[in-house]
């Protein structure tokens, strides 16, 4: 009688823990998605761009894959992707296809006009400042690094350096392209660190430490670990040199026109090669 007490209180035990360990993982299957929002990609006939990141393998299951599944976004046709008013020399449309379904509602539709870059405006925080003023709302900072890694994020413009305080909304992210494709990563809550200037460096992230980090001269940079994003080191290595970067605003039909006029006046006599 005894014995067969003890067996029944065993195997009761035994169910709890289960049911806790299913729970447990469920949990962790909904953050992993939630945190994501569907903009990690998946692999699927007529998307082999598009590839799950071992992130997202690592809590594998049927449970997560169907639940990333149903939150899943999937890029737009290249036909149908908005204008742009010049090629990017650091995204290619299938990436920028990838980029813009993770853009806020508020800017879907809307033409990508190129705000600054280092090639055609100079290498220079200061102008890459400058020129975001020629257009407000969410921008996406495109950064190249000398060994073929591109990353960046959007952030809220205009930039303007404060020095103490930083800036930007929820609805800001940091990417990058190592994995082979854009992955995202959005906001986790943990701090509100989105995006800090100053006349000194440009900072995204926070925490501890900066998602990405740009010093004056657009030369050199960093990347690491921050609590904001809950993001990887965004480049190939941690410290890494600045090959271009590139600052695209979103702006609606009858403003285009306008706004790529004044977007056109060069600084002179400086070209980045």
């Amino acid at each position: 009688m005894g014995g067969q007490l003890s067996e029944n209180v065993a195997k009761v035990s035994g169910m709890k823990k289960g049911l806790f360990s299913t729970g447990k993982q469920t949990l962790r299957s909904i953050y992993q998605a939630t945190r994501i929002g569907g903009y990690r990609s998946q692999e699927s006939k007529g998307n082999s761009d598009l590839k799950n990141s071992d992130e997202i393998d690592d809590f594998g299951g049927l449970e997560a894959k169907s639940m990333l599944k149903r939150n899943m976004k999937e890029p737009v046709a290249l036909g149908d992707l908005p204008g742009i008013s010049e090629p990017s020399m650091l995204l290619s449309e299938k990436e920028r296809s990838i980029l813009y379904v993770s853009l806020p509602a508020v800017v879907q539709g809307r033409k990508w006009l190129l705000l600054y870059s280092t090639w055609r405006h100079g290498i220079s925080l200061s102008s890459l400042y400058r020129r975001s003023t020629l257009w407000s709302g969410p921008s996406l900072l495109v950064v190249g690094d000398r060994k073929g890694a591109v990353f960046g994020g959007l952030v809220e413009a205009p930039l303007r350096p404060t020095n103490k305080k930083y800036q930007g909304t929820n609805s800001t992210f940091v990417f990058t392209n190592t994995p082979g494709h854009p992955v995202i990563f959005r906001p986790t809550g943990a701090n509100r660190y989105f995006t800090l200037c100053s006349t000194d460096f440009l900072a995204i992230g926070g925490g501890g430490r900066f998602a990405l980090y740009m010093d004056n001269d657009l030369l050199n940079g960093s990347s690491s670990v921050s609590e904001t994003y809950g993001n990887p080191c965004l480049a190939y290595t941690e410290d890494f040199e600045v090959k271009e970067v590139e600052l695209w605003g979103f702006v609606y039909g009858s403003k285009y026109e306008e706004i790529l006029a004044l977007s056109r006046i060069e600084a002179p006599g400086i070209c980045r090669f």
